[in-house]
């Protein structure tokens, strides 16, 4: 199915609205009782967000490699943030991404509702809103966070690979990921069938001034969304439920997992030329300093020119 067709036959949703429980805001005003949730870096926060702020960077949620935490760590975490999954809670940030990823995993995890400011938080601290110094996570849990978790929203890989026939599959990343060109897996292409709908397209469209995109139809079918990892997937299905009222699941793991095993179907398959890469990404040696397998090659090389030098002033003496 192509992107046009997909776009094509799913107009309802676009106009549709944001699901009730996760919603773009373009206004930081709030009522009694919301809990604003600053998802930059802790030190920004720390300095200066909107007033009675808690900061809840996008980084507290990542192990090595953006590795999310298990479900038990996640609702701790939230704890120490002093949340119960029972507020109303507005993600405020900077980096669209880094809000969203917050934004989105909250979602999952079953906080009662999510609103997004679409404005960064500077800009709206710039315009005069009340601010002060954000309110850090405690080093040990101040709420029992016991929302029950929003799990159908995820679909796991093995039960992807199962589905037959394929669900409609959006694909968030590049098209230049989608179609091979750049490579941050162990295989470049998409999952079969998928439409390359990248996050960057449909940001773009929230502009009011801008077309929007046809989306799906949720009443015909329930897209799968993926995209390179969980944490931009996580981002991703923010986008479009928020943005434009697509109630998809998720591949949280998406690609970067699915290219992982070579056994899984996929279209558009490629392999990166890991060693073209690696010596791309080794660095030229300075001027003057040679590399150690150089180094060893010329002292190699002066061996045995002394050698053989010996050898020739040997045989003058003899004659």
């Amino acid at each position: 199915m192509t992107r046009v067709a997909v776009l094509a036959a799913l107009l309802v949703a676009a106009t549709a609205g944001a699901a009730d429980d996760l919603a773009y805001v373009r206004s930081a005003a709030t009522g009694d009782g919301v809990v604003i949730v600053d998802s930059r870096p802790l030190d920004d926060c720390r300095a200066k967000t909107l007033a009675g702020a808690r900061c809840l960077p996008s980084a507290d949620f990542l192990g090595p490699n953006r590795r999310l935490p298990d479900a038990r760590n996640l609702l701790w975490l939230l704890g120490t943030a002093g949340l119960s999954g029972d507020e109303q809670v507005l993600v405020v940030g900077q980096d669209v991404v880094a809000r969203d990823f917050v934004a989105g995993l909250l979602h999952v995890a079953g906080q009662r509702g999510v609103r997004v400011l679409t404005e960064p938080v500077v800009r709206v601290l710039e315009g005069g809103a009340a601010a002060g110094p954000g309110r850090e996570r405690a080093m040990i849990r101040e709420q029992v966070y016991e929302a029950p978790m929003r799990d159908a929203l995820l679909v796991l890989r093995d039960e992807l690979a199962a589905m037959r026939p394929w669900p409609v599959l959006l694909d968030g990343r590049t098209d230049a990921e989608y179609w091979g060109e750049v490579a941050r897996a162990a295989r470049t292409g998409h999952l079969p069938g998928a439409v390359s709908l990248p996050a960057l397209q449909l940001r773009a469209a929230l502009d009011p001034a801008a077309a929007r995109p046809v989306l799906p139809d949720p009443a015909r079918e329930r897209p799968v969304a993926y995209a390179h990892d969980a944490y931009e997937g996580l981002a991703y299905l923010t986008l479009l439920v928020a943005g434009h009222g697509v109630p998809a699941r998720l591949y949280a793991e998406g690609w970067a997992e699915w290219a992982a095993d070579g056994a899984l179907p996929a279209d558009a398959v490629g392999f990166p030329e890991r060693a073209m890469h690696a010596a791309a990404d080794e660095p030229a040696p300075r001027a003057g300093v040679l590399r150690p397998e150089s180094a060893l090659a010329a002292a190699v090389a002066l061996v045995l020119a002394a050698f053989a030098f010996g050898r020739w002033t040997g045989r003058r003496r003899a004659s």
